[in-house]
């Protein structure tokens, strides 16, 4: 973790965001305990520092922001409040009425876009946005998360040429 108090905030973290399982993931995998985007996101105080956080790890040059819904919405608006950068927001898929568009917000064709995200874990989710930026023009190389779950994602992204930067690694919620 990239932070001066790495330790409190991912105290913190852990205390709000943090909840007992099962938790059962988009692959079948079942987690003791799992972190809740939506908590973290619900607490203004621990948003924000967090927004604070990621921008800390956003790459020189970074010239825009893109967040994929539902839970990366929020971090990416409030990392855009923090920062002042334009932002993108991602659909799962095209809308089916009005404009068709699965990017939404600003243009990003040859923008420096950073992925902002909740967590990490096989990397699959972040690659699949990442695919989607690149076709609508932008430039993507770095991707920055709340938490890496060290399950494969960071390996998975370099072999793409994303590199992945996270506040918080726990691999003891990859069980």
């Amino acid at each position: 973790m990239n932070l001066p108090a790495a330790a409190p905030f991912a105290d913190k973290l852990a205390a709000v965001a943090y909840r007992t399982g099962p938790y059962q993931l988009p692959d079948g995998t079942t987690l003791d305990r799992y972190f809740d985007p939506y908590r973290l996101a619900g607490d203004p105080e621990l948003l924000l520092e967090t927004a604070a956080a990621l921008a800390g790890l956003l790459p020189t040059g970074t010239e825009a922001l893109a967040g994929p819904a539902l839970a990366g919405v929020p971090l990416v608006t409030a990392v855009a409040l923090h920062t002042g950068l334009p932002t993108a927001f991602l659909r799962p898929a095209p809308k089916d009425h009005g404009t068709w568009q699965q990017i939404e917000g600003t243009d990003l064709k040859g923008l420096q876009t950073v992925l902002v995200d909740d967590t990490a874990r096989s990397g699959a989710s972040l690659l699949r946005s990442a695919r989607l930026l690149r076709i609508g023009g932008a430039r993507v190389g770095t991707a920055v998360c709340v938490l890496d779950r060290d399950a494969g994602a960071a390996a998975l992204l370099a072999g793409h040429h994303l590199v992945l930067r996270s506040l918080v690694r726990d691999p003891g919620d990859a069980r």
